[in-house]
């Protein structure tokens, strides 16, 4: 079965990005747009804000109301931070990236030469009794890019540079209705934001505010660039599309926070953010009006762009929307299409037939 915006996802989830180096990302996505927004600009911070003008009876143009949409362009990924003798790359790692993923992981490393390498540690043969019992710490791992030596290596890489996953994209399952790929936190909500963007360029509706779409830098390392977004758009209201874990695994017994094929997940609360009612209210209402699926995240976790947003000038009204994803921050994301399809057509329906004050 084919699916409208699956290359889309693709292209965005393929893309190296990982925190403090987006600039991939930033010209693929601004690729994406050009012509379906009446403008976009660069920040200071590397966010890219691309703006639709409201229309109709009740738009200021003097001095109009707006409303962000956010997503996160950056990933979980590495940072080179010594060459051994040997010729092998220490590394830590750039967002929260569980250690017991990352051994025998495929890598390309640095935004200039995109080395391949494999990310390991001394093998299974060679670890004490006690090694083999605990997941090998990060400071124990290298990254083998092949050199013969410091000096080979040095030709290519130097201290500083980023690393990411090297992780195909895939459909798989019945009807091939799930994708699995890196990144899809959060490149699957950039692609929501482009699909938007192109909607409402196709089929303008008169709206009586801005939209202006902010696709955003540095959220997985928790100085997000969306707090410099906030500050330049000054929103009225924010909606932030994420992706959200999926504790569905056999014997996850009661710690549920959401389940793949019931649509977007709305957060009420979670460690940076209280969410509104109101909004919360409103998204379920037009979710329930439009057919769509759409459910409430069971679980007090993580956090997201909508902290730093919320807490912007004077405080700004946020509603958090995310899509369902098995093994996040890894290497093999896995979502359901119909999941993102309902997420993304529920936001538009929102815009379209917008009723919140």
């Amino acid at each position: 079965m084919k699916y409208a915006g699956i290359n889309l996802i693709r292209e965005l989830s393929l893309c190296f990005g990982p925190s403090g180096c987006e600039d991939a990302v930033r010209a693929l996505i601004t690729e994406q747009i050009k012509g379906d927004c009446d403008r976009f600009t660069v920040d200071n911070a590397g966010n890219l804000i691309a703006v639709i003008r409201g229309r109709g009876h009740d738009y200021n143009p003097e001095n109009p109301r707006r409303l962000m949409l956010s997503a996160h362009m950056d990933e979980v990924g590495f940072m080179i931070t010594a060459i051994t003798e040997e010729g092998y790359l220490k590394f830590s790692t750039v967002g929260g990236i569980d250690p017991r993923v990352l051994c025998g992981r495929h890598v390309l490393v640095g935004d200039r030469h995109k080395l391949h390498g494999v990310i390991a540690s001394k093998a299974i043969h060679l670890q004490t009794p006690e090694e083999r019992t605990k997941a090998t710490p990060v400071k124990n791992m290298y990254i083998d890019i092949g050199a013969r030596d410091a000096e080979d290596a040095k030709k290519y890489v130097s201290v500083g540079d980023y690393a990411t996953f090297d992780s195909d994209f895939v459909t798989f399952g019945k009807d091939n209705t799930r994708m699995k790929g890196k990144a899809l936190d959060d490149r699957a909500g950039c692609a929501m934001l482009i699909e938007i963007m192109r909607d409402l360029h196709a089929s303008p509706c008169d709206l009586p505010f801005d939209i202006c779409f902010a696709f955003t830098t540095c959220e997985e390392v928790g100085i997000s660039g969306a707090n410099v977004a906030a500050f330049e758009i000054a929103p009225d209201n924010a909606i932030i599309l994420e992706a959200t874990a999926v504790n569905d695994l056999p014997g996850s017994g009661r710690n549920f926070v959401s389940k793949q094929g019931e649509g977007g997940t709305l957060s009420l609360c979670d460690r940076g953010t209280v969410y509104d009612m109101g909004f919360i209210d409103y998204a379920r209402q037009t979710a329930e009006e439009n057919g769509l699926k759409v459910q409430l995240k069971q679980a007090f976790t993580g956090g997201t762009d909508a902290a730093h947003i919320q807490r912007s000038l004077t405080g700004i009204r946020v509603l958090g929307l995310s899509l369902p994803t098995r093994y996040i921050h890894s290497a093999s994301n896995v979502a359901l299409y119909e999941d993102y399809e309902q997420t993304r057509d529920l936001v538009t329906a929102m815009l379209r037939d917008w009723k919140l004050d």
